[in-house]
């Protein structure tokens, strides 16, 4: 006698080519994903994960990990919607970089964790500047005339604070 049951998956742990965020904002802009400010959400889902937003305690910024089969990203409810997108692209990071044989990230907020001297870290840091604010196209909008911090963030959906390191990580004298 046969017996039919639910086929089970084995999550993949890990992607199966790792990239850097300059090669996956080119990606992007071939796949016509690159519009200002990035969809993220939309970055995520192309790249197979799935995004939920849960209460946390407030140190928590979110998370990556293997639910059911598929690795998904966590996002803290309770934060502002520019730190959310910071975090689904910092957790797109690990994904892409570290979870080679991992199963999941817990992730701090920045503030919490500028001390941290993690490599995974702050690569996934950089790399989510790069998603987010990509230094060509930051530089365009500078070039352009647009020197106002908030008006950069604006433009970039992400927080001033944020556009302040990458503008000064891009060579940029930020004057107060």
């Amino acid at each position: 006698m046969a017996i039919v049951r639910k086929k089970t998956t084995q999550p993949t742990v890990g992607p199966a080519v790792t990239m850097t965020g300059p090669e996956l904002v080119a990606k992007l802009k071939a796949a016509n994903l690159m519009r200002l400010p990035l969809n993220v959400r939309g970055v995520a889902e192309y790249l197979g994960l799935e995004v939920v937003e849960e209460p946390m305690d407030d140190d928590m910024s979110g998370f990556l990990e293997i639910r059911s089969g598929q690795w998904v990203v966590g996002v803290n409810a309770f934060h502002h919607l520019n730190r959310k997108r910071f975090t689904i692209a910092h957790e797109i990071a690990h994904f892409l970089l570290h979870s080679e044989g991992q199963t999941e990230f817990r992730d701090r907020t920045f503030a919490r964790r500028t001390n941290d001297p993690s490599r995974m870290e702050r690569e996934a840091d950089q790399f989510a500047a790069e998603l987010l604010m990509p230094a060509e196209d930051v530089r365009q909008k500078i070039a352009a005339g647009e020197t106002s911090l908030s008006a950069l963030a604006a433009q970039f959906g992400v927080s001033a604070l944020a556009m302040k390191y990458r503008v000064q990580k891009l060579g940029y004298q930020v004057n107060q």
